[in-house]
């Protein structure tokens, strides 16, 4: 019997030894995949309005080009391992994403006035110009649509996707991390949802006027709210908002026209 407890408490101890060895190889995976480079970029490039120096950018862009091509060959679907909680894999995307739209707006033109065309649909920028994301090739709406939103359904995506615009929600000047990627969520969509220019309320014309951002992806804001219990777009800003400045019932939802100007410093 003690022969048979003493050979038990051995295979307990392999398979514990087992468990933290592979969970420390998962760890070294994942710190393998640096953000340095993204991280050297956004801390040189982008102001603390979120503006963007690109004509500084394309005369420096070496950074940017190491961690482009970073992110066109490795990636959660190619290196799991690298990549093996699900802020990880935001992260990552969240970051391609936004790299990739620098890269697109070189590419463009660093003087250009907008990314959104002659005809203001954007369809040349976002839907018929292809990016490598992980060996694959794709679109930026479908990198935001198919893969981060229906992919990970996080509202607060909206406030960290930045599509090169003055409406879009500022661009912190660091990288979005797996390690900090809650409190950063959390952060950005706080910040986004308190600037006058995303929900400005007023009182004597009884309306609250918000951004097109939130009329374009209502759906996922509803649809956060309706898996929790029931609400809706009001419901989902008054999260973020102080406690004096919520959007009562009786205020009419307008949504501002939205700018479309290159967000360049």
């Amino acid at each position: 019997m003690m022969k048979k407890n003493l050979y038990r408490r051995r295979v307990g101890l392999a398979i514990v030894c087992a468990m933290v060895l592979g969970s420390m190889s998962t760890l070294a995976r994942a710190a393998d995949f640096s953000y340095d480079d993204w991280g050297d970029v956004l801390a040189k490039f982008v102001d603390d309005n979120g503006l963007v120096d690109y004509q500084g950018l394309a005369a420096d862009r070496q950074a940017l080009d190491r961690f482009v091509d970073l992110i066109e060959t490795t990636g959660p679907k190619s290196d799991p391992e690298a990549f093996p909680t699900r802020e990880h894999q935001l992260a990552y995307y969240i970051n391609a994403y936004n790299a990739h739209v620098f890269k697109a707006v070189l590419e463009l033109s660093p003087d250009a006035k907008t990314v959104w065309g002659v005809t203001g649909t954007g369809y040349g920028f976002f839907v018929r110009m292809k990016v490598i994301v992980d060996g694959e090739k794709m679109s930026l709406k479908s990198l935001e649509d198919d893969i981060v939103r229906d992919g990970f359904k996080d509202p607060r995506i909206h406030a960290a996707l930045n599509c090169a615009s003055v409406g879009c929600p500022q661009l912190p000047p660091v990288p979005f991390l797996p390690e900090r990627l809650d409190e950063q969520l959390e952060a950005e969509m706080t910040k986004f949802v308190n600037e006058e220019r995303n929900c400005k309320i007023d009182e004597a014309a009884g309306t609250a006027t918000l951004s097109k951002i939130f009329d374009w992806f209502r759906k996922d804001f509803e649809e956060f709210e309706a898996e929790r219990g029931g609400g809706g777009l009001r419901e989902y800003i008054n999260r973020y908002r102080p406690a004096d400045s919520q959007l009562s019932a009786d205020l009419k939802l307008k949504f501002a026209k939205y700018d479309k100007r290159l967000n360049r410093q």
